[in-house]
C-alpha cells in the first residue's frame, strides 16, 4: 500500500508539473504572437486588412444560422480534440499537445495585439467580444486534455518516466485517463454551445461601438 501511495503521489506531482509546462507554453505563444504583431504590424495588420472596418462591418448586421454555426464550431473544436487524443496514442502525443497550446497562444496574442494597435482602448472590448465567454471553458478544457494526452503518450511509450507500471495498473491508468478525456470532450462541447449561442450576440453588441 505504501508503494502504491508513493507512486500515486509521484504521478500527481508529474501531472502538476505537466500542467505548468503546458500553461507556460500557452503564455509563451501569447506573448510571442503579441510581440510578432507589434514588430510586424505593417505587414500583418495594415497591409492585410486584418480587423479593419471593412472586415468587421458586416458582422454587425449578420444574422448567423446558429445550427450551422454550431456544426462548424463542433467540427473545429471537437475535431481538434479527437485529433489530439488519437495522436496521444503515438510517439507524437506530447509534441502535438505542446504545439496546440503554442498555436493557441500565438493566435490569441496576434488577435489581442492587433485589436489594441488598431483600435486602442476599444480594442480591449473587441478582444472580450471575440474570446469570451467561451474561452473561459475552452482554454481550461483543452489544457486539461493536453495534460491527459501527454500522460497517455508517456505511459504507452515511455514507461521508465512513469515508474514502470504493471500491466494491471496500466489498464486502470488507461481507463482513468479515458474517463478524464471524455470529461474534457464534454466541457469542450459545452464551450462550443456557448460560442455558437451566446458569443455572437455579445460580439455584435460590442461591434456597434466601433
Amino acid at each position: 500500500m505504501g508503494v502504491n501511495w508513493l507512486r500515486q503521489k509521484k504521478m500527481e506531482t508529474e501531472e502538476a508539473q505537466q500542467i505548468a509546462r503546458l500553461f507556460y507554453t500557452l503564455l509563451f505563444g501569447f506573448f510571442a504572437g503579441a510581440l510578432g504583431m507589434i514588430l510586424k504590424q505593417e505587414n500583418l495588420l495594415y497591409n492585410t486588412g486584418f480587423l479593419d472596418g471593412y472586415t468587421l462591418g458586416p458582422i454587425k448586421y449578420l444574422e448567423p444560422d446558429t445550427k450551422k454555426l454550431l456544426i462548424t464550431i463542433f467540427m473545429q473544436r471537437i475535431g481538434m480534440a479527437v485529433l489530439l487524443i488519437i495522436l496521444s496514442t503515438t510517439y507524437l502525443g506530447c509534441v502535438a499537445a505542446y504545439l496546440y497550446q503554442l498555436w493557441s497562444g500565438l493566435a490569441a496574442g496576434i488577435l489581442a495585439a492587433g485589436s489594441v494597435i488598431r483600435y486602442g482602448m476599444k480594442g480591449i472590448l473587441l478582444i472580450i467580444g471575440s474570446l469570451l465567454p467561451q474561452q473561459l471553458i475552452l482554454v481550461p478544457a483543452f489544457l486539461l486534455l493536453s495534460v491527459k494526452c501527454c500522460e497517455l503518450c508517456r505511459i504507452m511509450y515511455f514507461r521508465v518516466i512513469s515508474g514502470g507500471l504493471s500491466v494491471r495498473d496500466r489498464g486502470r491508468f488507461l481507463v482513468k485517463k479515458g474517463t478524464y478525456m471524455a470529461g474534457c470532450i464534454i466541457l469542450i462541447a459545452a464551450g462550443c454551445f456557448v460560442e455558437a449561442y451566446i458569443n455572437p450576440g455579445i460580439l455584435k453588441f460590442i461591434l456597434r461601438l466601433f
